[in-house]
């Protein structure tokens, strides 16, 4: 059997930690194929060495090389959300250069999220996260000029250097292999009758709920007043994220929607993006319905947290806060360990 070499893509916000968490433990099992995927299935060093990382290039590239040479296996999987920000010629030839023998069986597979919902969604994100968001207005002005949104345009350049190895789907559930995007993934890398999938159950990284959100601006507030690694930052918010939608309210708070004004000028930006990315792409209404149907409020909402909890609660969770910076401090990487869970990696 030829070996095929999978490079998942992401996008952010379209379930790439189930994925890559349904890939670690292994619930997924291919039924004529041995699969290997290297590590803990997340694989962001390799991005970030193209990128933010350049340090660590080609080193990052020649040791995941070596891994796939050295395992045995039919289908290999290399995944990482963070490649929606690389430029596809250096990803391209990185391929060709470190790993060129599985060129000609290499495909690339990337979920692409409805406008709306991927503003919103990375919004949560980046407040939990700790990453600088300001006002819910001004985090969609600068992820739109960034041409975060051009969807299509986008693709055209992954188009450029990948040809037809480049696989898009569409992250809506009703396109979706059984309404999942953990079968959907299996699916297109098996067959949709090449594989079983454990029913373990998986991560929930759905949108916090607006007080847990304020919660989140407090906790990363602080951190950042402290001047601890983006990494702590990152850690802390993804697995007090978990902790917080895995104990939720008996009665859930609401969560977040867009204001009426981002709604009608996500419509009108990106309503050609969205006709070719139905006709391009999908071949099925998809992206065009999903900006009829955006959910929305008349006005912003208040996620400041002196808007949200009284001065008692603020204050007391301002200073579990600090004590949490103050430990961060102390000992960063053995309070990253902590936070991830001993043996546990981003």
């Amino acid at each position: 059997m030829a070996r095929r070499l999978i490079l998942h893509i992401g996008d952010c916000k379209t379930g790439s930690t189930v994925i890559q968490t349904m890939l670690a433990r292994g619930d997924c099992a291919p039924r004529d194929a041995r699969l290997f995927v290297p590590g803990n299935g997340v694989h962001g060093a390799l991005p970030r060495s193209l990128g933010q990382r350049p340090a660590q290039y080609p080193a990052r590239w020649r040791g995941m090389a070596k891994r796939l040479a050295e395992a045995e296996w039919d289908v290999a999987i290399l995944s990482s959300e963070l490649f929606e920000f690389s430029d596809p010629g250096k990803v391209a030839r990185a391929l060709r250069d470190h790993m060129g023998q599985w060129w000609d069986d290499l495909s690339v597979l990337v979920y692409v999220r409805p406008h709306a919902g991927r503003v919103l969604s990375q919004f949560c994100e980046n407040i939990k996260l700790g990453h600088d968001t300001g006002t819910l207005d001004e985090f969609y002005r600068r992820f739109r000029r960034a041409g975060r949104l051009k969807y299509a345009e986008r693709l055209d350049g992954w188009r450029a250097e990948f040809g037809d190895k480049l696989v898009v789907r569409p992250f809506v559930r009703d396109h979706l292999h059984q309404g999942d995007v953990r079968h959907d993934f299996a699916a297109q890398v098996f067959g949709a009758d090449g594989y079983s999938l454990s029913d373990t159950g998986q991560d929930d990284n759905s949108a916090l709920s607006i007080p847990d959100l304020a919660l989140m601006r407090v906790l990363q507030r602080v951190m950042n007043e402290g001047d601890v690694p983006v990494d702590t930052h990152v850690s802390l918010g993804k697995q007090l994220g978990q902790f917080l939608r895995n104990n939720a309210l008996p009665d859930p708070a609401p969560k977040l929607r867009l204001h009426r004004k981002i709604a009608e000028d996500i419509r009108t930006r990106c309503a050609d993006d969205a006709v070719r990315m139905d006709a391009e792409w999908v071949g099925a209404p998809c992206f065009a319905p999903a900006l009829d149907s955006i959910d929305s409020q008349p006005d912003a909402a208040d996620l400041s947290p002196e808007a949200i909890f009284d001065p008692a609660t603020l204050r007391r969770i301002t200073l579990w806060a600090a004590l949490l910076l103050r430990q961060a401090q102390a000992d960063p990487e053995g309070f990253g360990r902590m936070v991830r869970g001993q043996g546990q990696a981003d």
